[in-house]
C-alpha cells in the first residue's frame, strides 16, 4: 500500500519502436488513478535521452523527461514493441533496471518487454508471461524463466510481466488493486469503460 507521506513515482519508458498501445494502456489507466486517488501519484512519460521518440505503428510521442533524470520511480512500466531488440542487447539499459530492481523499485512489462527483464537477468527462476508471439522466444533465449501461457498478467512481487497490448490495461488494474485496494481500481476500470473483475483475475504469485 502507498505512503501517505511522500509521492508515488510511476515512470512509462519510451523508447524508439515502442508498441504504442504497450505504453498508452497502462500510462492512461495510471493516469486515471492519479485523477482519482486521494493519493500523492505523479505519472510520467520517459524515453531513454528525454527525446521523442517514433512507435512501431508510426506515431510519435514527446515525453516528460528523460529515464535517468530526475527522482528514481517507485514503479516503472517497461512496454514492448520492436525496439526491445535493441534494449535487450543494450547493456547500459540492462544495468539500469538491475540498479532500479536493487533499490526497490517495481518493475512491469508489458509483452515482449519481458525479455529486456530476462536480458538483465530479474527474471531467473522466476515465473513470468508474455505477448503469446513471443512465448516461444522466451522459452529458448531463458530457460532459466518459469514461462506461463494463458496469464493476462503474472505478479511475483517486485516484478511484474504481463501478455501483450491490451494485456498491460489488465496490469495497470492489478498494480492500482494491490497498490491501493479494489474500490480504485474498478473506479479507474469504469471511466475506462474497461471489462476487469479481480476475482476473473489470472495473477500467478512466485511458486505457484
Amino acid at each position: 500500500m502507498l505512503s501517505d507521506a511522500v509521492p508515488y513515482r510511476i515512470t512509462v519508458l519510451l523508447f524508439e519502436g515502442v508498441e504504442e498501445l504497450d505504453a498508452v494502456g497502462p500510462w492512461e489507466t495510471l493516469r486515471f488513478w492519479q485523477e482519482l486517488t486521494e493519493r500523492d501519484v505523479v505519472v510520467r512519460t520517459e524515453s531513454i535521452d528525454g527525446r521523442p521518440v517514433r512507435c512501431s505503428l508510426g506515431l510519435t510521442f514527446t515525453p516528460d523527461g528523460a529515464i535517468d533524470d530526475g527522482p528514481r520511480p517507485d514503479l516503472l512500466i517497461h512496454p514492448g514493441g520492436a525496439g526491445v531488440e535493441t534494449l535487450r542487447e543494450d547493456q547500459t539499459h540492462l544495468s539500469r533496471l538491475r540498479s532500479l530492481a536493487a533499490d526497490g523499485t517495481l518493475l512491469a512489462s508489458v509483452c515482449n518487454g519481458s525479455l529486456v527483464f530476462a536480458a538483465a537477468g530479474l527474471l531467473a527462476g522466476l515465473p513470468a508471461t508474455s505477448h503469446w508471439s513471443e512465448i516461444d522466444g522466451l522459452v529458448s533465449r531463458h530457460p532459466d524463466v518459469d514461462v506461463r501461457t494463458g496469464a493476462r498478467w503474472v505478479d511475483t512481487g517486485q516484478i511484474v510481466t504481463s501478455a501483450g497490448v491490451a494485456a498491460g490495461i489488465d496490469m495497470a488494474l492489478h498494480l492500482i488493486d494491490r497498490l491501493e485496494g479494489t474500490d480504485i481500481a474498478r473506479k479507474v476500470s469504469h471511466v475506462l469503460e474497461y471489462p476487469w473483475s479481480p476475482e476473473a483475475s489470472t495473477t500467478v504469485s512466485a511458486g505457484k
